[in-house]
């Protein structure tokens, strides 16, 4: 049982496989038509040719159908569900089952009601009403061609009656079909919702909320991650420890406001000095780590000196415009005798020691 599913069914696309699940769904109750339909041929009520010619055409529809889904040609539809299209097939399709029965006409109508409340799944009010009040014309049009060519196979009352039930498909259906419309934009409402909750939550989880770069767990998983690769691939890797000089001087004389500007304006001018490939992250304080994959020496030695550039080169936000903020930045390499990165990010910290001088103002 699970192969022959496992084969009609789309398994790449969970929307997709959805849809053909429906339309199958919906083909079980065309059977169940053309079964119906071969009970009134034993009762004389429907010849048996016209049966047949009934159940080719339904045949031949579905399969389309079904091909159109299956090969995923339906995601150029603006529908990609094709309930549009499907539901005024089906309308089609009633209008000629009425108007080839004798009599009748009530069992079945029944059961092509069951296939128009599929479009209650996808359609929204406007759309079904006007798809209710397009089966009542189908339906008023077949009738009238069997009263005017059949009569004998018309019975006013009866028909009468069958389309004031048909006719409240539309404002009943209608209603169903807004309200299940409004569940679905509510679920979606719900759906963004939650991805937004779950990208905040990440975003908590690995960035700092200070400067909106990684934060310290955040940064040593990468350099992790990047030490890896490059044993793998026997490439270097290169770190660069980022100090901001003094920085505390900063909060006592100017406020920790002052500070948490110019902790925000050094990650974005660091943005600015590395690739897309590479890590930034503050490691703690004042200190931001930079992790440099397939960085040699000298590229090491560029980027830090890229790095002093940008940090001094023009004051800080909040700052007096003669201010300068300082800051060492030390460069560690990976060794292939380091046993774990903690050995390379003390080797840049030793480095950004080794070059610490007081600099004047």
């Amino acid at each position: 049982m699970n192969l022959p599913l496992g084969a009609l069914l789309p398994g790449e696309d969970p929307r997709q496989s959805l849809r053909v699940r429906r339309f199958l769904l919906a083909s079980t109750v065309y059977l169940l038509v053309i079964a119906f339909m071969g009970l009134y041929v034993r009762q004389g009520l429907l010849d048996f040719h016209e049966w047949r010619l009934t159940t080719l055409l339904i045949v031949l529809v579905n399969l389309a159908l079904y091909a159109l889904l299956r090969s995923g040609r339906n995601e150029r539809f603006a529908d990609p569900s094709l309930t549009g299209i499907q539901m005024f097939v089906v309308c089609l399709i009633m209008g000629l089952t009425m108007y080839l029965l004798d009599g009748g006409r009530g069992g079945i109508l029944l059961l092509f009601l069951v296939l128009l409340m599929f479009g209650v799944l996808r359609l929204n009010a406007r759309q079904f009403t006007a798809l209710g009040v397009f089966a009542l014309v189908c339906y008023g049009v077949a009738v009238t061609a069997v009263w005017q060519q059949r009569p004998a196979a018309f019975d006013a009352q009866v028909e009468l009656l069958h389309l004031v039930a048909l006719g409240t498909l539309a404002p009943c259906g209608g209603f169903f079909a807004g309200y299940v419309s409004g569940l679905r934009r509510r679920l979606r409402e719900r759906q963004i919702d939650l991805q937004r909750a779950r990208e905040e939550v990440h975003d908590l989880k690995v960035l700092d909320p200070l400067t909106g770069v990684s934060n310290r767990s955040a940064i040593i998983a990468f350099l992790g991650q990047e030490r890896e690769r490059a044993d793998r691939l026997d490439q270097p890797l290169a770190v660069l420890l980022v100090d901001l000089y003094r920085f505390k001087r900063i909060n006592r004389e100017f406020g920790h406001r002052v500070g948490d500007q110019v902790l925000y304006e050094t990650a974005q001018r660091l943005r600015g000095c590395i690739r897309d490939i590479d890590g930034l992250g503050r490691y703690g304080g004042e200190e931001f780590l930079l992790v440099l994959p397939d960085a040699d020496v000298d590229e090491a030695g560029r980027v830090a000196a890229r790095v002093a550039d940008r940090i001094e080169s023009r004051p800080m936000a909040g700052l007096p415009a003669n201010y300068r903020q300082r800051c060492t930045v030390g460069v560690g390499l990976l060794a292939a005798a380091d046993d774990d990165i903690w050995q390379v990010i003390e080797r840049a910290r030793s480095d950004a020691e080794a070059r610490q001088t007081e600099p004047s103002r």
